[in-house]
């Protein structure tokens, strides 16, 4: 079960690019060892992360409101992406359920897309932002 759910991600995210002062592409992950509930502790050691570092939570829909946003004067390519963005959100709501966004860090910001599989496994994307 978590096989197909990482294939539909990685097929989601294939290409898709985010955009900040730098692209960065998205790369899936799962956490095996967390338990029904995601603490701000379990995501920081399961990303890596020290204990302490700074962790914004960031409601899906406004994470990817621009992301989706389809604009008038789009040429061709913005309009695929947006296009993407939108495959991208639906493929998380089908696959994954008690969606969160974190942004852990300030002017290097990794960001997790995490939620439950049907499994009750935890997995999602993840990408970088740089914010100065």
């Amino acid at each position: 079960m978590a096989t197909t759910v990482m294939n539909d991600l990685k097929k989601a995210t294939k290409g898709l690019l985010y955009t900040s002062e730098s692209d960065e592409s998205f790369q899936t992950f799962l956490w095996k060892d967390v338990g029904p509930t995601l603490a701000k502790e379990d995501l920081l050691t399961q990303s890596g992360h020290k204990k302490g570092d700074p962790v914004e939570e960031v409601l899906l829909n406004d994470f990817f409101a621009d992301l989706t946003a389809d604009q008038d004067w789009y040429g061709k390519a913005e309009k695929a992406t947006v296009a993407k963005y939108k495959q991208l959100l639906k493929t998380l709501k089908s696959q994954l359920s008690d969606i969160h966004v974190y942004r852990i860090g300030k002017v290097n910001v990794d960001i997790y897309i995490v939620g439950k599989t049907s499994s009750g496994q935890w997995a999602g994307i993840k990408t970088k932002a740089i914010e100065t």
